[in-house]
């Protein structure tokens, strides 16, 4: 099966690719810059224009997309709600409206993000996917608006939430929660992390085994796919702080009307994971992926 896979050169993009073909998969990967992985075709494309997307989607031929392209940093985001609207909701609707005209019979996967929540459940528990959505930020409304395009789909589609992702690819662009720390720590230089903030941290690579499970049981809705572990930033950085043997005296527990960042973030969106998991998603925990890391990321 022809697999499209947007934001190859991105961390999950990368990892999907690099994990398609073990899941029976042609991987075809889409992104701007060079070829993360030239032994796969690669189309450099800009999904916010129309004809370019058409044009992507004609020599794609696909027979199911993971969309992992965005613009997901979310102070950004909150600057400039404009370019995050036309990276985050007008690619989407184009993708899903090319699809439709030319091969409606292709799985789409969008990737949305807990930011979608308020933060503020009903029952204190991980969200559930029948839950309500109430988005604090640009970012998250974004990617709210995106899903109802998706659900518009006249072909299967899936949307899938996850959570603060992180990991580390030869070609990425951008850093994550892991990499911003290492950098800091490194360096010796203070951080301040959420110790109000409870979320559940993310690895790519089971992200990406979790995106290639659903599309080759071609589950439709909403799934949840996020890390086994619940935890806070400041906890997450800590753990990787004592793995990598960096000082954690450098790390500052702060809340986050201490911290005072432009876009406000839900101070409790973990994820409930059990919808998933009845299908074979098996994320590792957390401390057995910062070790294995820690054997990888070039410091």
């Amino acid at each position: 099966m022809r697999l499209l896979i947007t934001g190859a050169r991105g961390l999950v993009g990368y990892h999907v690719a690099q994990l398609a073909e073990r899941h029976g998969f042609l991987p075809i990967l889409s992104g701007r810059g060079p070829n993360p992985i030239p032994q796969y075709p690669y189309f450099n494309a800009d999904l916010t224009e129309a004809t370019a997307v058409y044009e992507l989607i004609r020599q794609a031929q696909p027979d199911a997309v993971i969309h992992s392209a965005a613009m997901t940093q979310v102070d950004a985001c909150q600057a400039q709600p404009l370019i995050c609207w036309q990276n985050n909701v007008l690619a989407t609707r184009l993708l899903l409206q090319a699809l439709a005209e030319l091969f409606p019979k292709a799985h789409f996967i969008f990737i949305s993000t807990d930011f979608v929540y308020d933060g503020f459940p009903i029952v204190q528990r991980p969200y559930i996917e029948g839950d309500y959505e109430a988005p604090l930020s640009v970012y998250g409304a974004s990617k709210l608006a995106a899903e109802a395009w998706v659900k518009l789909y006249p072909g299967l589609w899936t949307i899938v939430r996850t959570t603060q992702v992180y990991g580390w690819t030869p070609s990425l662009r951008r850093d994550n929660i892991l990499l911003r720390v290492l950098s800091k720590l490194k360096n010796q230089q203070p951080i301040q992390m959420h110790s109000d903030q409870t979320r559940r941290p993310t690895w790519a690579g089971d992200l990406a085994e979790g995106l290639l499970l659903l599309a080759r049981r071609r589950a439709q809705g909403i799934y949840h796919l996020a890390g086994q572990d619940i935890l806070t930033p400041y906890q997450f950085s800590c753990q990787v702080a004592e793995i990598w043997g960096l000082p954690a005296s450098l790390i500052e527990p702060v809340t986050q009307e201490k911290l005072q960042l432009p876009a406000p973030r839900p101070l409790y969106s973990p994820l409930s994971i059990e919808k998933a998991q009845a299908l074979g998603y098996q994320p590792h925990p957390t401390e057995v992926i910062l070790k294995s890391l820690r054997q990888t990321i070039p410091l």
